[in-house]
């Protein structure tokens, strides 16, 4: 599967610039973390959640968290760690839960499963399970700043087989306010174990934890975007947040200048894109990569009265979950020119998510083109933006990289600061080399000006 550009960071330097607990500044905020790992039950025993539990303990406290780590927890233990987690939250803090291990969904009720769980019937899972709201109760009534739940618990179930609904995974759920809470995989989908050292989906948040100046939410939707594409579709991580300010793993004023990697040539394309991009490089006009005084005017200009940036993030979250019963009314008004309807047609149409009770939206090419087009020649830089991407990878039209950094121009233009990013990008793969100056110019813009708190 190709990768979809449509919101690249520039993980390529900053995962190379890692941050270390020593290099962390005071934070004000309290932040503590329950994390669980269970692996060793009589029943279905997994590969990894102890290796996850005890990778994700290490990183968060090297972020700046006290962390209990618990292994292989009977029904009893866990409830005297979720207490013990209760007892260190703090008012105006941020508290994370993280677990890894059995899960399943009862009545439209989520329960972790215990290493001591006998469930031989349905209804012995209420009694025998813990169940995830409770977690999020001890962390509401804690009235922390921001709650933060991970739950990777939606691996292969040996207990789904006493469920009467025959249901998978976790059921979707509401988060309370000032909550995040994340899915390995989509409502009612499983998860992998994964044949490495971690699960899919916990090697790709550890890969994302560190990055400096990225917002929880932006965090998740990359590890989504990873997990996606690790598994050609087959698991796509999930989210529901009810957060009212921002969050950083590593805010901003955190984040340390990055060494720049040296210069370097880049692979060449597959001989068939390399054609693709001769024949359209003759007709498509190139706009030349920036200078690092053309950068730092761009950094320069004032932030648009618009937040592109959050809409972008809006649409692609409707998108996930935009079911065929909203279709009819959405294309009315795409088709009367509401450029962030035919935006948000063109992000269904990529995302194909489509597989939620059998209503969901598949997957179309030639519609994600058509609208998305659309919005872009209308001037509106999130669709500008989705259309470089997909002149980048090709995806259901010509891959056309300086048709790509035609559309990415077009958008950081306007301000819009994923295009900015997007364009450094493409420039390099038609320039064949990365000036690491220009690198560091848009570093300091994604810290100065890119997750403001949105008013």
């Amino acid at each position: 599967m190709k990768v979809v550009r449509i919101l690249v960071l520039l993980s390529f330097w900053l995962l190379a610039t890692s941050i270390h607990a020593d290099q962390m500044p005071s934070l004000i905020e309290a932040r503590a973390a329950l994390v669980i790992g269970n692996a060793d039950y009589p029943v279905g025993k997994l590969r990894n959640p102890q290796n996850d539990a005890k990778a994700v303990a290490a990183k968060l406290e090297q972020l700046g968290f006290k962390v209990l780590l618990r292994e292989n927890q009977s029904r009893e233990a866990m409830h005297r760690s979720i207490g013990e987690f209760s007892d260190l939250l703090k008012e105006g803090g941020v508290g994370l839960f993280y677990y890894a291990g059995h899960g399943m969904q009862i009545k439209g009720r989520n329960f972790l499963i215990p290493i001591d769980a006998d469930i031989q019937h349905e209804d012995d899972i209420e009694f025998r399970g813990v169940d995830a709201n409770m977690v999020l109760s001890r962390m509401d009534a804690a009235h922390s700043r921001v709650n933060l739940v991970v739950l990777d618990a939606c691996r292969n179930n040996p207990f789904a087989r006493v469920s009467r609904s025959g249901l998978n995974g976790l059921a979707q759920m509401e988060a309370p306010k000032g909550t995040l809470i994340a899915f390995s995989t989509s409502p009612g989908s499983l998860a992998k174990d994964g044949g490495g050292t971690n699960s899919v989906y916990t090697k790709h948040l550890l890969q994302k934890l560190s990055l400096p100046a990225l917002p929880v939410e932006q965090l998740f939707k990359e590890v989504r975007i990873a997990v996606t594409k690790e598994t050609n579709d087959r698991q796509i991580p999930w989210e529901s947040s009810s957060l009212m300010g921002d969050f950083y793993f590593v805010p901003p004023s955190a984040a340390l200048t990055p060494t720049l990697p040296p210069v370097v040539a880049q692979a060449a394309p597959p001989a068939e894109s390399k054609a693709k991009r001769s024949a359209a490089t003759a007709s498509a006009p190139v706009v030349p990569q920036l200078s690092v005084e053309q950068a730092e005017q761009q950094v320069a200009k004032p932030a648009p009265e618009r937040d592109y940036n959050r809409e972008g993030y809006e649409i692609e979250i409707k998108a996930m979950r935009l079911t065929v019963d909203e279709l009819p009314a959405l294309e009315a008004k795409a088709k009367k020119g509401d450029v962030n309807a035919q935006t948000l047609l063109g992000w269904a149409y990529l995302l194909g998510k489509g597989q939620i009770d059998g209503r969901g939206i598949p997957r179309s090419n030639p519609k994600l083109v058509k609208w998305t087009m659309a919005a872009a020649k209308k001037g509106y830089p999130v669709a500008q933006n989705n259309l470089g991407a997909l002149y980048m990878d090709g995806i259901g039209v010509h891959l056309d990289y300086p048709k790509a950094q035609h559309y990415f121009k077009l958008a950081a233009d306007q301000g819009y600061l994923t295009a900015h990013r997007n364009l450094i990008q493409v420039s390099t793969l038609l320039k064949g080399k990365v000036d690491g100056s220009q690198v560091a110019v848009m570093v300091k813009e994604v810290q100065r000006q890119i997750y403001q708190p949105v008013k």
